[in-house]
């Protein structure tokens, strides 16, 4: 892995959100460049570090464009003033970066002041997926980003996950209104709950796979859990989760290659050469399946 370069403010500015300590945590506001020299931030971090270089070139504009439904604000914003607002994102991510500029812009209209919001930055390369440095994320049961999650004292109410159902102001009615909310990607919500009320493996993936099959929104869902659950050390699940995709779409070549690259990291080399060639046979032209092939000789 290459050295991250570490870049410190020296002088804690008004206009920067200045580089603070939180009692557990370490400073906010934390920049790093990633392993291709792209500045990103991880941590605990302030919304007003977003307005300055070199992510304003996304954010205010997202900020400043966005027309939100005051209509259906004024019916709930004097219930968001006890709330409590956490929004883990990723500067790398074009849903991050979309969807988070306009979250604030609702807040902000809304009255929600700093105090009541947490804003965390995760990070994008495959140790620490989906990871802060101070693993803020765990138990929070983070796979897509943004993910804003709204509390009332330690009760989880709702959340919206990468993006709205219906809109934001929509979305956010219906989770102060009702518990019956459910965001996107339900085979990921319904897998959690799994998870959470049995920790035995499943024995029989394909009766499971056959009750996600019908809430799954495609492939790519169970994708990203399952190399969020590699890369938090969750090998048994990941695994599942990774199989399961197998199951539901045996005609799609990344999803045994994904399956492929987990054996092949758990250096469980016999079974990784077995996938990453069901992906030639899928697509003989697959160039990473052909390579690892060969490495698997």
């Amino acid at each position: 892995m290459k050295n991250i370069l570490l870049y410190i403010i020296p002088f804690c500015t008004i206009a920067f959100g200045c580089s603070q300590k939180f009692a557990g945590h370490s400073s906010v506001n934390l920049e790093v460049n990633s392993e291709t020299g792209t500045p990103m931030l991880l941590g605990q971090c302030t919304e007003n570090r977003l307005r300055h270089a070199p992510f304003d070139t996304w954010y205010t504009i997202n900020y400043n464009s966005y027309a939100a439904d005051t209509m259906t604000l004024m019916k709930f914003k004097k219930n968001l003033h006890h709330l409590r607002f956490e929004i883990f994102m990723g500067t790398w991510c074009s849903d991050s970066r979309r969807e988070v500029p306009r979250i604030f812009r609702i807040l902000h209209y809304c009255g929600v002041k700093p105090s009541q919001v947490k804003l965390v930055m995760l990070d994008n390369r495959d140790s620490t997926y989906k990871q802060s440095p101070e693993h803020e994320e765990r138990g929070m049961n983070i796979h897509r980003v943004p993910d804003l999650i709204l509390f009332d004292g330690t009760k989880e109410l709702g959340r919206i996950v990468e993006s709205p159902v219906n809109s934001l102001e929509k979305d956010l009615e219906r989770i102060l209104q009702s518990d019956d909310y459910v965001p996107r990607y339900h085979a990921v919500s319904f897998l959690i709950k799994y998870f959470e009320e049995d920790s035995v493996i499943a024995e029989n993936p394909d009766r499971l796979a056959s009750s996600l099959k019908p809430i799954c929104s495609g492939p790519f869902e169970l994708n990203t859990y399952g190399y969020v659950l590699m890369a938090a050390g969750q090998l048994e699940r990941a695994k599942l989760v990774f199989i399961l995709n197998t199951i539901m779409y045996p005609d799609k070549p990344n999803v045994f290659d994904s399956l492929g690259e987990f054996f092949y990291k758990t250096g469980q080399r016999s079974l990784a050469k077995i996938n990453y060639l069901k992906v030639l046979q899928l697509d003989p032209t697959n160039e990473n399946a052909r390579k690892m092939t060969n490495v698997l000789q």
